[in-house]
């Protein structure tokens, strides 16, 4: 490696994970390059970080950055796992083929490559134009899901049980917000009680070995496909969570993962787990949870893997419940006006750590994507406690906002969508 320590590219996009935490967290262990796609100049996540460093602006169409005197290349989003991709594979990097990073950021390829390697098979359609919903609905059949092609955070991601409004959908999002678009079968849930019906898995892989990290358990979507927090130790039997395990480390083989950690989210279906999506970076908001429940450093871990080291990632949960929950903002929510309430949160028991993710004034975006409103980390010595806590914590707060058609509204969090039932008092 070049120098006393390594050298890593750090590219950057804004996303669960701040500026600040990667530095604080990245730079103790390695000499830190960051480069900022273009569109992302201006952006208070860029700004914070001109105070401790001056990033590389790039366009990831034209010139690449320059990574000739770097050890290795890491990012946390899945907008720029194509262009690490490139970087690593031009320059002898650990990381994934080009080949795999398509197949890991495009929906339409990920199937395909499931299905050909008999890991996953689900009956897909991929839609350029408005005229392609027909036959598309003829092939996958109702229910089904339509979202973008290629996209994160729920964005412009339906549950389609009528034909005609599908077709109303399409009609209004293809060539306007989205240019390319699939529509998937769905898979059906077994119903997990209070729990969602689904889960995912947190890995790592060295050199094409992959190793899990405890699976993880949801709550229950927000309609359409909005989540609202997680949770571990996971509520599934042992087998089950084996099940889940092994479909990943086949779904990572199949997609030519080799190098990194990685977020699968899996359906729990009657016929076991299947594989919703397979994504090339860490979960949102993994690294803190991690921390709350003794775990390694999954940020410091992806960092060594990218310089091509094996990380240690041993760690026993114990019996405890660690969760997080997020309040999510109305679907015609366009600024936050602010939050109340949150002293009185932050003083519940077993309230590890508690923030608003907006400040007053800041601006939103109207819709279907996931808009988490706060973070809440949290302990509880079982599950009854953990959704009374998150009751709790729903009673103490208010969120204000300015509406769509121009209105202002303050709502308690249990009036959200987000909120789950009280459980008993606290």
């Amino acid at each position: 490696m070049s120098g006393e320590r390594p050298r890593l590219l750090l590219l950057y996009a804004p996303g669960a994970l701040g500026p600040v935490e990667m530095l604080r967290l990245l730079r103790p262990v390695v000499d830190l390059v960051v480069a900022v796609p273009e569109e992302f100049r201006d952006d208070p996540g860029v700004a914070m970080l001109r105070h401790f460093l001056e990033p590389v602006i790039f366009d990831p169409q034209g010139e690449l950055p320059d990574a000739s005197g770097c050890d290795g290349v890491v990012s946390f989003t899945d907008l720029l796992a194509r262009t690490a991709a490139q970087l690593t594979h031009r320059y002898g990097l650990p990381g994934q083929s080009p080949e795999a990073a398509l197949a890991l950021t495009d929906k339409e390829v990920q199937r395909r490559v499931l299905a050909e390697h008999g890991v996953d098979t689900l009956r897909t359609a991929t839609l350029y134009q408005p005229q392609d919903w027909e036959p598309a609905v003829a092939h996958t059949g109702l229910p089904a899901v339509l979202k973008p092609r290629t996209g994160a955070g729920s964005r412009n991601s339906y549950r389609i049980d009528d034909a005609d409004e599908g077709a109303r959908l399409v009609e209004r999002l293809l060539g306007r917000e989205e240019a390319v678009m699939v529509l998937e079968e769905m898979l059906v849930g077994v119903d997990q009680g209070r729990h969602g019906d689904f889960c995912s898995v947190e890995s790592a892989t060295f050199d094409g070995v992959t190793t899990h990290l405890p699976v993880l358990s949801k709550y229950p979507l927000v309609q359409p496909f909005r989540e609202r927090g997680q949770f571990w130790p996971s509520h599934l039997d042992e087998a089950t969570q084996q099940r889940a395990c092994e479909v990943t480390t086949a779904a990572l083989r199949a997609l030519g993962f080799r190098y990194g950690l990685s977020h699968t989210e899996l359906k729990l279906t009657a016929d076991g787990p299947r594989v919703i999506e397979v994504n090339s970076r860490l979960g949102g908001w993994m690294n803190e949870l991690s921390a709350h429940s003794n775990g390694p450093d999954l940020i410091v871990a992806a960092a060594r893997l990218a310089l091509g080291e094996r990380p240690d990632l041993e760690f026993d949960l114990g019996s405890r419940v660690v969760f997080q929950f997020n309040h999510l903002a109305p679907p015609d929510a366009v600024a936050m006006l602010g939050a109340e309430g949150l002293a009185e949160v932050r003083a519940l028991d077993g309230v590890i750590a508690h923030r608003v993710l907006f400040a007053p004034g800041a601006g939103m975006t109207p819709g279907v994507s996931t808009q988490e409103l706060d973070m809440l980390n949290a302990t509880a010595a079982d599950q009854d406690e953990m959704y009374a806590l998150i009751g709790a914590v729903s009673a103490r707060l208010r969120f204000g906002f300015r509406l769509r058609d121009g209105s202002e509204v303050w709502l308690p969090a249990t009036e959200l969508p987000s909120a789950m039932p009280a459980g008993r008092p606290r």
